[in-house]
């Protein structure tokens, strides 16, 4: 009988480094890091200040905090923050939106104030948090979408947050010929150089505990016409993917990606632009019971499912783990 050691090998040598005969010299010349602190960006909820739900989410914090927070998180290498500024004045025209000196034109102006070009800025492009209604969307007397005021409405937004100093706007409401209109307006405004990152967003309840937070839920309704069916989410994620492409996107972010790893995988294998995966607010509290390595962990999957770059409220935290870890 013959013994396993006496056993011939494979004719064909094997494919990839074996870990159980290969010397960690051997290893260490293959490996790469499966996640950096670059690789991350943090979601910052710019709040008025005194507001009772500063800390509620990471990255919850009032406006006279923007500064020493983002100066925090590039000390610890984050990548990226993307600013989401909670509505004031709101009315059905949402008319604060684009106003001078807003709470998101103040938050940017903060964060450049103390970080360096090599922090990339996005904000949120949404009427959301400006309409009285909570709506992305501006309507007629009538009731219907007004396509041109919301169009009208998203341009100005971007090129005031572009004018403050946002390298990338991220058009929320997924309304075909939106991504069109912001590109657009910001070129006719010189703004060729700051690009369009529009959501792909399932519909879910994982968005929960954000619009709670920043009161963003429609007073009627819902937005299911305005996202992805979960049924239908392979598909039609990729479908609206190039739909965004061609109207002039420069990169897609998917949300919420914890129920969607299929589809980024799937979105990934369709679409060379730059992917951002979206851990929204909903999986802050399963991500938070995992702990910072297995947050760590979690988070580097999504790099090797697909996602150039991760937006999640873990950030600080994972990034805190890099780099005691020497990630």
């Amino acid at each position: 009988m013959t013994t396993l050691t006496e056993r011939p090998l494979p004719a064909a040598g094997p494919d990839g480094v074996n870990p159980s005969r290969a010397r960690s010299a051997v290893r260490a010349l293959y490996t790469r890091p499966a996640l950096t602190a670059g690789d991350l960006s943090a979601p910052l909820l710019v709040l008025p200040d005194g507001h009772p739900g500063v800390g509620r989410l990471p990255g919850a914090v009032q406006l006279s905090d923007v500064r020493r927070t983002v100066a925090r998180w590039r000390g610890l290498g984050i990548g990226g923050v993307k600013a989401f500024a909670f509505g004031h004045d709101r009315d059905s025209n949402g008319s604060t939106a684009a106003s001078s000196g807003n709470l998101m034109v103040q938050a940017v102006s903060a964060i450049r104030e103390v970080v360096t070009p090599d922090l990339a800025v996005t904000t949120e492009v949404c009427g959301c948090s400006w309409t009285s209604s909570g709506e992305c969307v501006l309507r007629t007397p009538t009731g219907r979408i007004d396509l041109d005021a919301t169009y009208r409405l998203m341009g100005e937004m971007a090129v005031q947050h572009a004018e403050s100093g946002a390298d990338v706007v991220s058009p929320t409401a997924m309304l075909d010929g939106s991504v069109c209109a912001v590109r657009a307006a910001l070129d006719d405004s010189g703004f060729r150089d700051v690009g369009v990152n529009p959501n792909l967003a399932i519909h879910t309840t994982l968005y929960g505990p954000f619009k709670a937070l920043m009161t963003t839920d429609p007073a009627v309704g819902h937005r299911r016409g305005l996202q992805l069916e979960q049924g239908r989410a392979q598909r039609d994620t990729v479908v609206q993917a190039r739909r965004w492409i061609a109207e002039g996107a420069d990169s897609l972010t998917l949300q919420p990606v914890m129920t969607a790893v299929d589809v980024l995988v799937r979105l990934r294998a369709d679409q060379e632009a730059p992917l951002v995966a979206y851990s929204t607010s909903g999986e802050w509290p399963a991500l938070r019971e995992l702990g910072s390595e297995g947050m760590t962990e979690y988070i580097a999957m999504l790099r090797r499912a697909g996602a150039d770059h991760v937006l999640t409220f873990a950030a600080e935290q994972v990034a805190a783990h890099l780099e005691q870890n020497g990630g």
